[in-house]
């Protein structure tokens, strides 16, 4: 799964939410879904692409995630931490010793490295064994797997260092398999997946906070007429419907973070949005 690619050195002053949601409306009132008006105002569809180029309605199977990691289409990899999770992290950890991590369709990520220097408990989840297999050998960690038990997949587990990466299905992963963790880092994640399945993975996390967990959520705003996605849009106060039942949700800040690459895919605007989620007390 994609550790989604942001660019800040090209961020330019944010617009204020009425006016980005002015432009999203606009943007809106015309062709959507990738359908046009032919000039007998019947529906035309228009064929979108995904980020790897190809045409796409925008949903992904796990087995789509593989390909891509075989085909070396991992554009979305960067080699640096993601700046977020640096500005954020102290508030993450604040108060918490040794805390465990949890990083969603985790890729490659050199977050996770960055976290483990810092001594802390690392779990990934990631369904490319591909992409777990290229950080442990980038890094020089030495691990061993396991066939995992209670579902179908393999865990990837140093042998000297405290890091964990399962390699199965995120909506399978639970509790009860990997314990509760203390810290989840969300890195486009849940940017990543299919929109109708975000209710149900918003279940999986929550499940898997303790009282006291601290969740930092990164999702994109953006529109679809020409890029089918992934990542695909996410309003703010989505991130309120789905968690706020549970959890407080803190909307931490809006940047745009349109660059080049975004550009090609034929989107108008690339916003990212972060947003700092903690269970609610009984």
């Amino acid at each position: 799964m994609p550790d989604t690619a942001i660019n800040t050195s090209e961020s330019t002053t944010t617009p204020t939410a009425k006016s980005l949601k002015r432009t999203r409306q606009d943007s809106t009132n015309g062709p959507t879904n990738g359908h046009s008006k032919g000039t007998n105002g019947e529906n035309i569809k228009k064929e979108r692409k995904n980020q790897f180029g190809e045409i796409s309605d925008g949903h992904m199977k796990l087995g789509d995630w593989v390909t891509q990691w075989e085909n070396g289409r991992t554009k979305f990899h960067k080699s640096a931490v993601h700046p977020m999770l640096l500005k954020h992290i102290d508030r993450l950890v604040e108060g918490k010793n040794k805390p465990r991590f949890y990083l969603p369709l985790c890729g490659k990520s050199v977050d996770l490295k960055w976290l483990l220097d810092r001594g802390y408990a690392v779990i990934g989840c990631e369904i490319a064994e591909l992409g777990i297999q290229q950080f442990f050998e980038e890094h020089d960690i030495k691990y061993k797997t396991e066939k995992m038990t209670e579902i179908e997949g393999t865990v990837y587990k140093g042998t000297d260092d405290d890091i964990t990466i399962y390699s199965c299905d995120f909506f399978k992963l639970t509790s009860a398999i990997m314990s509760k963790v203390d810290c989840i880092w969300d890195r486009g994640s849940m940017a990543a997946i299919n929109p109708e399945d975000r209710q149900k993975y918003s279940e999986v996390i929550i499940e898997l906070m303790k009282p006291d967990s601290r969740y930092l959520l990164d999702m994109f705003q953006l529109e679809h007429h020409t890029f089918a996605g992934p990542p695909h849009n996410f309003e703010p106060e989505d991130a309120q419907k789905l968690y706020g039942t549970k959890c407080t949700v803190e909307h931490l800040e809006n940047v745009n973070v349109m660059c080049a690459w975004q550009k090609t895919w034929g989107t108008s605007y690339f916003y990212e949005n972060d947003f700092f989620i903690t269970p609610k007390s009984n």
